[in-house]
């Protein structure tokens, strides 16, 4: 079974906010490298215009490059129970580290 997700990234040098929707492995373990490193990793990323345009996905993160700073990065995750409409927080803005340290595989929750 799939696990949809929707990633949005801001912040980055030339580039206005995307969107992008992934139709597999949107777990949290997933999404922690920057946009460069996404979009080159997950070929089968659409971009999209909006979050609300993925009304199957299961996860939503913000990727966000922290402004004046050299590439730190926080994100920030929800997730959407099935059958409800709206996003519940997963976890809070934290810094990239901090997210990679929480979600890897294997690491306690």
């Amino acid at each position: 079974m799939a696990t949809r997700a929707v990633y949005t990234f801001t912040g980055f040098s030339g580039q206005s906010d995307q969107h992008l929707y992934l139709h597999h492995d949107g777990y949290p373990t997933g999404p922690a490298s920057f946009l460069d490193a996404f979009l080159s990793s997950q070929p089968r990323a659409e971009p999209i215009e909006s979050p609300e345009q993925a009304a199957d996905a299961e996860y939503r993160y913000r990727v966000q490059l922290m402004p004046g700073t050299d590439l730190q990065l926080q994100v920030l995750c929800w997730r959407r129970i099935p059958g409800c409409a709206s996003w519940n927080p997963r976890c809070w803005p934290m810094p990239i580290a901090v997210f990679i340290q929480r979600f890897l595989p294997g690491d306690p929750l």
